[in-house]
């Protein structure tokens, strides 16, 4: 194969037309981004009738066991260089929303895990298998995975793995080293996950973002994080725990940075009125969860989180 780097975030469409790559990796940001970009170029082409008639008359024919995808949503396959096959995403979770929507086109989405202490790949869903998008995939071969439960009775724990790709040690930091890393070669990964019966690996969230509730609860940011990104006036969420340091009582707080598109749209011009309405779809989501989980606090703010080149939205940098 050939592999084309990107010249930068800038010129990734540039580099998409150039290279008219059949496979691409990115995090799920910026997969969603894409599919947000066909939905304006369709808006503003007035083709979302067009688009929606083709999609039905595409899945009616999936059923028939026909493929017309290639002739049906041609122009939006040309705009992501004509040969796109497949993404492979990581660095964040999934929503599987994303799978289902490029998925429509003919692109499949199939998640990876990796981590840079690893070289950095851990397991990834293989494109000639059916897709799991919920999952971050299978383990690479020649590499050994265990759960390392606290509890025989928990459903998850920390994923622990070795194989020959796993790093020897932190440059000059044995402390460090020691930590993660046992003289047999097992690394702790810091993520907390489980597998399926048919080896299938799921990230339940990072260990060092757990939210610990006062009642000794855990609560995965990244789980309350993929509910939220369905809701279209959010264009960027980071869910975190406030402790009160009178109580210790720990409050699960949304922060949202909403998408000025949308709330244009919408009518949405004061400040208070994005509030209300985030707010209120943050209401549905608690609904539908165990009441542990649910999202006690709503803050917007002005600026986008901090992000890496990648764009992984930087944690460390957050504060509350």
């Amino acid at each position: 194969m050939t592999i084309n780097i990107s010249d930068g975030i800038k010129y990734v469409g540039k580099n998409i037309k150039q290279f008219k790559p059949s496979v691409m990796t990115l995090v799920p940001l910026f997969a969603n981004q894409l599919y947000k970009t066909i939905q304006k170029n369709v808006q503003k082409q007035g083709k979302e009738k067009a688009l929606a008639m083709g999609l039905k008359i595409s899945n009616f024919l999936m059923k028939l066991h026909i493929d017309a995808r290639k002739k049906l949503f041609g122009e939006v396959l040309q705009g992501l260089g004509g040969n796109l096959k497949a993404f492979i995403v990581g660095g964040a979770a999934l929503n599987p929303q994303i799978a289902e929507n490029f998925a429509n086109f003919g692109i499949q989405v199939r998640q990876g895990y990796g981590i840079t202490e690893c070289a950095p790949l851990i397991s990834v869903v293989p494109l000639h298998e059916k897709n799991n998008p919920a999952s971050c995939g299978k383990l690479m071969p020649g590499m050994q995975i265990y759960i390392d439960k606290e509890k025989a009775t928990d459903t998850y724990g920390e994923i622990v793995v070795k194989g020959d790709n796993v790093m020897l040690g932190y440059f000059e930091n044995p402390e460090e080293t020691a930590k993660v890393l046992s003289p047999d070669g097992w690394f702790k990964t810091g993520d907390y996950g489980y597998i399926d019966d048919e080896g299938y690996i799921y990230i339940t969230g990072r260990k060092k973002n757990v939210i610990v509730l006062q009642g000794g609860k855990n609560v995965f940011p990244e789980e309350l994080e993929e509910y939220m990104e369905d809701i279209s006036l959010i264009e960027e969420v980071v869910v975190v725990g406030d402790e009160d340091k009178e109580t210790g009582a720990v409050s699960v707080v949304a922060l949202v940075y909403p998408n000025a598109e949308e709330c244009t749209k919408l009518g949405l011009v004061e400040e208070k009125d994005v509030y209300e309405h985030i707010n209120e779809e943050i209401q549905k989501i608690n609904k539908r969860l165990a009441s542990y989980k649910h999202i006690n606090r709503l803050e917007l703010r002005a600026e986008p989180f901090e992000k890496t080149t990648s764009r992984k939205i930087k944690r460390h940098t957050i504060k509350k």
